[in-house]
C-alpha cells in the first residue's frame, strides 16, 4: 500500500490539514512551518489519523522536541502524548521526516528558505469603483444603553497578546490571536481555511501587531490601535461566510489591506468582475465541504494587486507570508480616513460576487455592528455590578459562536475539537443560548432537525433516541441516555417560552415514541431507567469500550430526566386529548419518584446516591450529578425540600472550589487533581474524576438560588466572570479547568478553548435564577421569582417572550426602600403575571393581568402596590437554617491522592474490575 499523504496536525493550525509534509527524497519529507514564540503542540497523521499513520514519540506522554535532535517516532492514537516545540523567539523551521531506519525519526531546525512561486497565469493589477449606499447610524433601543455606548463598555482591551474565537453560524469559525501576524487567526471551513490574519498599511507603513498599543476585543470584531492613533479591525458576520477588514487612520492617508491567503499562487484563479475580485479555487485541491469561490469588495475606490517580496520585502520579514501563496495588496486610490474590505466564501461564484456586491453597498460591517447591538438588548440586563453585566453578556455572545447550519440547525459542543453536534450538548445548551434570548424560531428549528433524526424501530434498543452525536450527514451515533430526555425537557421550555401550542401538537409523537421505547428496552420493574455503564453525561471510555466513570444501571440526573420526560409526556398527552397515555405517564412518573427517594436516598447519613450498581447497591460517591435532581425538574420536585438542602449543603462542603464545582469529592480514592499533561494517568481519567466542568457551575447555580443562597451562588458567578473577561479565550469559557488551581488568578483551563454548555449556562444562570424569569405561556402566565443577590441596588431587564413581545423588569433600592416594577411591551391582558418578591421575613404572591405597569414598594416592612386593586398574598418567608454560613471548599494539598502516586491508578482499577465492555 502507497503511503498516504502525511500532515502536520497541531495547536497551531487548528489541528487541521492545513500543513503537508513534502517529499524530498525517497525516504525523506519535510515542511516549513513559522512558529511564534509560544509552547506548540502536534502529532504527524495522514488525512484519517488512521492507527499506522499517527506519529508521536510516546504511547501515553507528550514529548518535548529540540532543535537539531531527531526524535523517534511511534504509531499512536493517544490523546495528551503529543510532540512539543517551544521557540524562545518567532522564526521559520524546517521539519524533517525520514523512514529511512527501523522507526521513523523526526529532527526540526531553524531556518527554511521562503522563496516566491513563479505565477503560471497573469497577475491582477486592476481597478475597482462600487457605488455604496450613505452610511447607515446605529440604531438604539429605548431603556438600553446606546450602542457605542455599550460596545464601549463591553470591549476587552489588553496590552498583551490574548486569543479568541468568532463563530458565522453557517459552518465555520474564525479563532484567533492579538498582537501578532504569525498565528493571527485562521477562518476555518470544515477541514481547510483560505483566510489567516491579515497586514493593513498606512501610506505604505505597516501598522505593525506586534508593536499595537493595545487590542481590543468588542462584541463585533477584534481591533488593534496604533501609537500613530491608526487601527485595523476584523469582524465576521453572523448567519454568512463573511469577513470584514478594516483600517482607520486619524488623518486621511492611502489605506491598503493585504489579507493571508492560504492559497497557492497557482492552485487558484484570479480576476476581476464587475469592480470586485473572484477567487476560484481549483475543485481537486478544494477542501471536502468548504467554499470554492472567494469575492472581494472594498466600500473605497481601490486598486487590487498581486504583491511580490521584492516590492514588500516586510510580508516576508514582519508578517512571514509563505511565499508559495496569494499576496493581494488593496490599496484606497486616493487618500482618505476608512478602508474595509469585504471577503465572501461561497459555493458558488454567482452568489460570491452578489453577497460582496451586497455587502460593499450596504456597509455589512455597520449591518453586522447594529445586529449584535439589537441581539445585545433584546435579551437585557444591567445592573450596577458592571463587571457582571459584561460577563453576563460576553457569555450570550459566545454561546452564539456554536449555533450552526453544517448538518441542519444545531449547536457544536465546543472548539476545536468538538465541532458537531452533540444532542446532549445541543439541549443543554439551547437554553441558555436560543430561548432566554427570544431566538425561539431558531430553538424550534433545533428540535425539529434532532427530532427528524429519531430512530422509529421499536425492536431497536435506540427506539425514541435522537443522536448522540451528528459528525456529518451520514455519521450519527446514538449512544445515549440522557440526549433524548434534554430534548424534551426543552421541548416544553420551548413551548413555555414561546406560547406555541401547534408546535405542541407537531411534537407529541416524538415524546411519545421516546417513552415507549424506554418502557420497552430500559424501564425496571421500580419504574427506574436503566442504561449503560458509560451512557450518562460522563461517558469518557478507555479504548472506546470500558468506561472510566461507570453509573450504570441507574445514576440520579437519569432518573431526574426520566421522571421530567414523563411530566412532559404527561403534559403534551392532555393538550392533545389523549387522556389515557397521560394517566399512563403520571402513573410511571409517581412509580419513578417512589423508587427513586427509596433507593437513592440514604437518611441516615442525609445522602444521595450518585447511582445504583448492579446489585442495586447505593454508590455514594459525591459528585454534583446530585444538584441535576433539583434544577431538570420544571412542574413538581422530584425531592422534598427537606432533602434537597442536604444536597446543596453536600455539594458546596464537598465539591464546590471558589473556580468551579469538582465532579468528584477530593476524599475519594479516585479523585484527580488535575486534568492535562500528567505523567501518572491518561487525562481521560480525570475527565469525570475530579476535574471541574464549566457547565455544571450552571446547574449549581440554580439549585443555590432555588433555597435562597443567592449571594453565596453569586460568588461563584463573579469568580467565573473573571475567567470569562481576563483568562483563556477572551469573551468564552472553556470545557474544563483542574480541580486543584495555585493561582486563581492565572487558572489552568483544559478541554476545548471554548465549550457551548458552559457559556450558555453562564448566560441562562442571569435571566431564570437571579431574575427568576418562568414564562409559562402554555399555561397563559408569566412567574416572576427574583432571587436577587444583595450587591445589586438597581438594575433594567427586558425579558423576551412569546411573538415579539418582552416584560421590561426593573429594581431600584435606596433609603426609601425598594421599588420594583413590571411592564410589557404589549398588553396582553389574557395573560396573568404572577410576581412572587420577598422580605427578610415574608413571601409576598402579586397576581396582575399583563396589562399597565406594576408597580411594588417595600419600605420598613411595609408593601405598597400599584395599581392598589392588585391582588397580594402574603405568607412566612421559607429559611433554611441547614445552608447558613455556606463556604467553599479547598484543596487538601497534604492529602495524597492514589492517582499522582500510583501509575495509571485507574486504569488498573477499572480493567480488574471487568466492567462490562460498551462498544459503540
Amino acid at each position: 500500500m502507497p503511503m498516504p499523504t502525511l500532515y502536520l496536525k497541531g495547536t497551531f493550525n487548528g489541528w487541521g490539514l492545513d500543513t503537508p509534509f513534502v517529499p524530498i527524497s525517497d525516504s525523506q519529507l519535510q515542511v516549513s512551518v513559522v512558529f511564534s514564540a509560544d509552547r506548540h503542540q502536534y502529532k504527524i497523521a495522514d488525512m484519517d489519523g488512521s492507527a499506522q499513520w499517527t506519529l508521536a514519540a510516546h504511547p501515553t506522554k507528550a514529548v518535548a522536541l529540540n532543535l537539531d535532535q531527531p526524535q523517534t517516532l511511534i504509531s499512536t492514537q493517544g490523546i495528551g502524548n503529543d510532540l512539543a516545540f517551544t521557540p524562545s523567539q518567532t522564526g521559520r523551521f524546517t521539519l524533517t521526516l525520514d523512514l529511512s531506519g527501523p522507526a521513523p525519526t523526526l529532527t526540526i531546525t531553524s531556518g527554511a528558505s521562503n522563496q516566491q512561486a513563479l505565477a503560471q497565469r497573469a497577475l491582477l493589477d486592476s481597478a475597482l469603483k462600487i457605488d455604496c449606499d450613505p452610511l447607515p447610524a446605529l440604531n438604539t433601543r429605548h431603556g438600553a444603553l446606546s450602542a457605542n455606548e455599550l460596545f464601549d463598555t463591553l470591549a476587552i482591551e489588553e496590552t498583551g497578546s490574548f486569543a479568541f474565537v468568532f463563530g458565522d453560524n453557517v459552518d465555520g469559525y474564525y479563532e484567533g490571536r492579538s498582537h501578532c501576524f504569525v498565528g493571527a487567526g485562521r477562518y476555518r471551513h470544515h477541514q481547510g481555511w483560505y483566510l489567516g490574519g491579515f497586514a493593513a498599511f498606512v501610506d505604505g507603513k505597516l501598522l505593525d501587531k506586534t508593536q499595537a498599543s493595545s487590542a481590543r476585543l468588542l462584541p463585533y470584531g477584534i481591533e488593534h490601535q496604533f501609537a500613530s492613533h491608526s487601527r485595523d479591525r476584523l469582524s465576521m458576520a453572523a448567519g454568512q461566510r463573511l469577513v470584514t477588514l478594516s483600517v482607520e487612520s486619524q488623518t486621511e492617508a492611502v489605506l491598503s489591506l493585504l489579507p493571508e491567503l492560504n492559497l497557492g499562487l497557482n492552485d487558484c484563479t484570479i480576476e476581476a468582475i464587475d469592480d470586485m475580485v473572484l477567487i476560484a479555487v481549483k475543485p481537486e485541491l478544494c477542501p471536502e465541504g468548504a467554499p470554492r469561490f472567494i469575492a472581494i469588495s472594498a466600500n473605497q475606490a481601490i486598486s487590487a494587486k498581486e504583491a511580490s517580496f521584492d516590492a514588500y520585502p516586510v510580508l516576508d520579514t514582519a508578517v512571514h507570508l509563505n511565499g508559495q501563496n496569494c499576496k493581494l495588496m488593496f490599496s484606497t486610490v486616493r487618500a482618505c480616513a476608512q478602508l474595509s474590505v469585504y471577503l465572501c466564501f461561497e459555493h458558488n461564484s454567482a452568489e460570491a460576487l452578489h453577497k460582496a456586491k451586497l455587502a460593499a453597498k450596504q456597509h455589512a460591517e455597520k449591518q453586522h455592528q447594529q445586529q449584535i447591538y439589537q441581539f445585545l438588548t433584546d435579551n437585557y440586563l444591567w445592573c450596577d455590578d458592571v463587571q457582571y453585566n459584561r460577563a453576563v453578556m460576553w457569555a450570550r455572545l459566545a454561546s452564539r459562536t456554536f449555533v450552526s447550519h453544517e448538518f441542519g440547525a444545531g449547536i457544536w459542543a465546543g472548539l476545536p475539537w468538538f465541532k458537531d453536534c452533540w444532542g446532549r450538548d445541543t439541549f443543554i445548551a439551547l437554553s441558555g443560548t436560543s430561548l432566554v434570548n427570544g431566538a425561539f424560531d431558531e430553538a424550534r428549528e433545533i428540535i425539529n432537525n434532532f427530532a427528524a433524526m429519531q430512530k422509529k424501530d421499536l425492536d431497536d434498543v435506540n427506539h425514541g433516541r435522537i443522536p448522540n452525536r451528528v459528525t456529518s450527514k451520514t455519521n450519527i451515533i446514538y449512544n445515549t441516555t440522557d440526549g433524548t430526555p434534554w430534548m424534551i425537557r426543552e421541548v416544553m421550555e420551548y413551548i413555555h417560552y414561546s406560547g406555541d401550542m401547534t408546535f405542541a401538537e407537531q411534537i407529541y409523537p416524538v415524546v411519545k415514541r421516546f417513552i415507549q421505547g424506554v418502557e420497552k428496552h430500559y424501564l425496571s420493574d421500580d419504574g427506574l431507567m436503566s442504561h449503560r455503564d458509560p451512557d450518562t453525561w460522563m461517558d469518557a471510555k478507555i479504548n472506546g469500550q470500558i468506561p472510566w466513570s461507570p453509573r450504570g444501571p441507574k445514576a440520579n440526573d437519569i432518573q431526574a430526566l426520566w421522571f421530567e420526560s414523563l411530566q412532559t409526556a404527561e403534559q403534551l398527552a392532555l393538550w392533545q386529548g389523549d387522556e389515557a397515555f397521560a394517566q399512563h405517564c403520571h402513573q410511571l412518573a409517581t412509580k419513578a419518584q417512589q423508587s427513586f427517594v427509596a433507593k437513592f436516598w440514604q437518611p441516615e447519613i442525609c445522602c444521595l446516591a450518585d447511582c445504583l450498581r448492579d446489585s442495586e447497591e447505593a454508590d455514594l460517591s459525591q459528585r454534583p450529578n446530585q444538584l441535576m435532581t433539583l434544577t431538570i425538574p420544571m412542574k413538581r420536585n422530584l425531592l422534598a425540600a427537606e432533602i434537597g438542602q442536604h444536597l446543596v449543603k453536600n455539594s458546596v462542603e464537598q465539591l464546590l472550589f471558589p473556580w468551579g464545582i469538582c465532579s468528584l469529592a477530593q476524599d475519594h480514592l479516585d479523585f484527580h487533581p488535575y486534568h492535562d499533561n500528567r505523567s501518572e494517568y491518561h487525562k481521560d481519567a480525570a475527565y469525570h474524576n475530579g476535574t471541574i466542568w464549566g457547565w455544571n457551575a450552571g446547574f449549581t447555580v440554580s439549585a443555590l438560588c432555588q433555597f435562597k443562597q443567592q449571594d453565596f451562588a453569586y460568588k461563584l458567578s463573579k469568580n467565573l466572570a473573571q475567567q470569562i473577561l481576563t483568562q483563556g479565550h477572551r469573551g468564552t469559557m472553556s470545557e474544563n479547568l483542574d480541580a486543584y488551581q495555585s493561582d486563581e488568578n492565572a487558572l489552568v483551563m483544559t478541554g476545548t478553548y471554548a465549550q457551548a454548555w458552559s457559556v450558555s449556562e453562564y448566560a441562562r444562570n442571569a435571566q431564570q435564577d437571579y431574575l427568576g424569569f418562568t414564562p409559562r405561556l402554555a399555561e397563559q402566565r408569566i412567574i416572576l421569582r427574583p432571587t436577587l443577590p444583595s450587591a445589586w441596588q438597581q438594575f433594567k431587564a427586558r425579558l423576551p417572550f412569546g411573538q415579539d413581545n418582552a416584560l421590561w423588569f426593573e429594581m431600584t433600592s435606596n433609603e426609601d426602600g425598594i421599588i420594583y416594577s413590571v411592564k410589557a411591551e404589549r398588553d396582553e391582558p389574557s395573560i396573568t403575571l404572577l410576581l412572587e418578591l420577598e422580605t427578610s421575613d415574608k413571601h409576598l404572591q402579586i397576581t396582575a393581568a399583563l396589562q399597565s405597569e406594576q408597580q411594588v414598594t417595600i419600605r420598613d416592612g411595609e408593601v405598597t402596590l400599584s395599581p392598589s386593586d392588585v391582588h397580594c398574598v402574603e405568607s412566612t418567608a421559607v429559611h433554611y437554617p441547614l445552608l447558613d454560613g455556606l463556604s467553599f471548599a479547598q484543596p487538601d494539598w497534604q492529602r495524597e491522592h492514589p492517582a499522582l502516586t500510583q501509575s495509571d491508578y485507574l486504569l488498573q482499577k477499572r480493567m480488574a474490575e471487568k466492567l462490562n465492555i460498551a462498544q459503540d
